[in-house]
């Protein structure tokens, strides 16, 4: 008996236990339920209420959500233009005789595209207004499921400073090239602003709730650039007013700051596409992503070596046949191709673009030496203004550097290859007086139009003697008042520079590129001004009176020193 009551004990502590372990695990597994559910709809509750509404929400950007890009004088160089769009939610919008007529009326497109549109559609659909609205007509506000924005647009069609500024991908709004590219990160922000509709289950409109317009948080920084809005609408609209391609930049000599940069052809970015799949070069910035042979521009490199080394007076005397032997190779002097044997100073010889004298004296310096010296002023090199598109350029070495070779060089044709940009450095150095002021396109990060960090910039220094400056800085002027460069009339005056006519190969035929180069005021120099025209022949024919032109505009808009 006793023993049976024991054993009854045992199971009943056994079952006391086996509960009481039980119920413990209960309540902790209640406990940590109602701490999840605390987490999940009390500490979470903004996250998941964030993920439901992206789910029943459609969201429509009205702006790019990116940082602005500004000029100096903070003028906006995009999202300069708010468009007006009409947007169409086909759950709501009733596709009948009447509405199509009034969709079709302000958007200037068929009836029929419009109900094929609107019918196929899942979502909204945005479309361009072609229109001034008259909000005074009922049916703008009364129409159910038409509903029209203002949507700020990241670019104008065929904007200034286009090749600058670059792209972005529509899809994600990443950069892709330009500014936009090489500052994505600056840039980059949320998606902006956005109409928000709200829908229920079935993505249909749910009534009350309508449609807002929501501001997301995630900030971008602005960036600014050196660029002087005004000089740049000069800029592009003096050659466009020429219609040629090519490449025009304008720097400030003192700073280095670039105040304006041109690359023709121009392109849309609004419809990048289509310059994507294009056989073209339009997306190419021509000032600092194709290369050209210089041709006598590059006269001025030759010129500083042998200044430098003491190796050449303006009055020393060359002789020119109307053309130079070496080797096996003639190369012509046209300059004096028709005035037959001439004895010629060194000064004129620049001013008129005499090849011989060059060849000549290029045979005296040795091609190493001139390769040098090229070097020195910035050739063969990236400038470095925060554009990853940027090419160096080339220079020829080793076994490029022998024999007939140096007839080439010394005439800046051959296997020499520079941009714009470092053309305009070079003509920074020479106006300078032989400082090299690193040019800069960069100028600093804004947070509401207050600077919040500055671009780093590079120090200046000495890559030339003043003396040797000082004496191409005359030589430059001859070349404006009795050489090459005479074109300019009676501005000749008040500039210094040097023409050039390059001759190269493009899609398998001979060109003939337009070189000037050059700066102003004469005796105090403020502004330089590099300008190439693709296939424009003559530099002083052809590239000089372009520089004359934004030369006549800067001065009537003030810019003269």
């Amino acid at each position: 008996m006793r023993r049976a009551q024991k054993k009854e004990k045992k199971k009943e502590l056994v079952y006391i236990k086996r509960l009481w372990f039980i119920g413990i695990v209960s309540t902790m597994m209640i406990l940590l339920l109602m701490m999840r559910l605390f987490y999940i709809q009390v500490m979470q509750y903004d996250f998941y209420l964030k993920e439901v509404n992206k789910q029943r929400q459609i969201n429509i950007p009205i702006n790019s959500g990116r940082g602005m890009i500004f000029d100096r004088n903070l003028i906006p160089l995009t999202e300069r233009e708010e468009e007006k769009v009409v947007v169409i939610f086909p759950q709501l919008f009733i596709p009948n005789e009447e509405n199509l007529g009034f969709l079709s009326e302000i958007t200037g497109e068929a009836k029929d595209e419009l109900s094929n549109r609107i019918n196929q559609a899942s979502y909204p659909i945005e479309i361009s207004i072609a229109k001034e609205i008259d909000w005074g007509d009922r049916r703008v506000l009364g129409t159910r499921g038409l509903f029209v924005i203002g949507k700020r647009q990241r670019y104008e069609n065929f904007p200034l400073l286009t090749h600058v500024i670059g792209y972005i991908n529509q899809v994600d709004k990443k950069g892709m090239a330009g500014i936009e590219k090489a500052l994505d990160p600056i840039l980059m922000g949320s998606l902006g602003d956005s109409l928000v509709a709200t829908l229920d289950g079935r993505k249909r409109f749910l009534p009350g709730e309508g449609f807002s317009v929501a501001s997301n948080t995630m900030k971008q920084n602005d960036i600014r650039l050196t660029i002087d809005y005004h000089l740049q609408k000069v800029v592009e609209e003096v050659i466009d007013q020429h219609k040629k391609n090519g490449a025009i930049i304008l720097s400030d000599i003192e700073t280095g700051e670039i105040l304006a940069l041109v690359s023709r052809p121009n392109y849309n970015p609004n419809t990048i596409l289509k310059h994507i799949n294009s056989s073209g070069d339009e997306l190419y910035n021509k000032a600092i992503q194709m290369t050209f042979p210089p041709g006598s521009v590059f006269k001025i490199v030759v010129a500083a070596e042998a200044i430098e080394k003491g190796a050449v007076a303006l009055d020393d005397v060359f002789y020119c046949s109307g053309s130079e032997e070496i080797g096996s190779i003639e190369i012509k002097c046209n300059a004096h191709d028709k005035g037959g044997n001439e004895e010629i100073t060194f000064e004129r010889a620049f001013a008129e673009s005499c090849n011989s004298t060059f060849i000549q004296l290029g045979q005296r310096l040795g091609a190493e030496n001139l390769m040098e010296m090229a070097k020195n002023l910035g050739l063969g090199e990236v400038v470095g203004i925060g554009l990853l598109e940027e090419e160096k350029g080339s220079l020829p070495a080793e076994d490029h550097l022998l024999g007939p070779a140096i007839g080439n060089i010394s005439i800046g044709q051959g296997d020499i290859e520079v941009t714009p940009l470092q053309i305009n450095q070079l003509t920074q150095i020479i106006a300078n007086n032989g400082i090299k002021q690193p040019l800069v396109l960069l100028r600093d990060i804004l947070d509401n139009y207050t600077t919040v960090q500055s671009f780093e910039t590079k120090e200046n220094k000495r890559v030339l003697s003043e003396k040797t400056a000082k004496t191409l800085q005359q030589m430059m002027h001859s070349v404006m008042t009795v050489g090459t460069g005479r074109n300019i009339g009676e501005l000749a005056s008040i500039t210094a520079g040097k023409t050039g006519t390059a001759q190269s190969s493009q899609k398998g035929k001979s060109v003939l590129h337009a070189w000037f180069t050059g700066y102003y005021p004469v005796n105090h120099p403020k502004y330089a001004i590099t300008v190439l025209i693709q296939e424009g022949g003559s530099g002083g024919r052809v590239a000089v009176p372009i520089f004359k032109e934004i030369l006549e505009k800067m001065i009537y808009l003030g810019y003269y020193k």
